[in-house]
């Protein structure tokens, strides 16, 4: 018999926390977040909401300030009930550096989705991991028991 446990599960577990998935759907935790402010200019996918799952929006991402350029196309996908999201850096301007963009996008996004841990939202704890193009973000809650 094997036994498998996930990094986020296995870091908690470092941390000293207990952590539970909050799952989206719009009981734990509310869709709107994602379709009305995050991603809120995408488009939907072919297959957007295609099922009862599956989640897929396509957008623009634009950023410039003093602490990220960032000007790309975006693939974002995520299923009702889970409480991982995906998002991936798809394309930029040839006259960019794609890698340095990828590094900006992934702590754009880091930075949005660790905002949502604040006092309004005491027990929600938001994880990330990057592999090459594509974000990851975990949502989960802790566990006080």
């Amino acid at each position: 018999m094997e036994i498998k446990i996930s990094k986020e599960s296995l870091d908690a577990f470092k941390n000293g926390e207990r952590l539970i998935p909050a799952p989206i759907d719009n009981k734990n935790l509310c869709e709107d977040g994602f379709e009305d402010e995050v991603f809120s200019d995408f488009y939907q996918a072919c297959d957007h909401r295609k099922g009862t799952d599956k989640r897929h929006l396509i957008g623009t991402l634009f950023v410039d300030n003093r602490d990220f350029y960032i000007d790309a196309y975006v693939d974002v996908k995520w299923n009702w009930s889970d409480n991982i999201i995906c998002i991936e850096l798809i394309a930029c301007p040839a006259s960019e550096d794609f890698f340095s963009m990828r590094e900006d996008f992934a702590k754009h996004y880091t930075n949005v989705f660790k905002g949502w841990e604040n006092p309004d939202n005491p027990y929600l704890v938001v994880k990330t991991f990057q592999k090459e193009n594509k974000l990851f973000v975990s949502f989960f809650f802790k566990d006080e028991d």
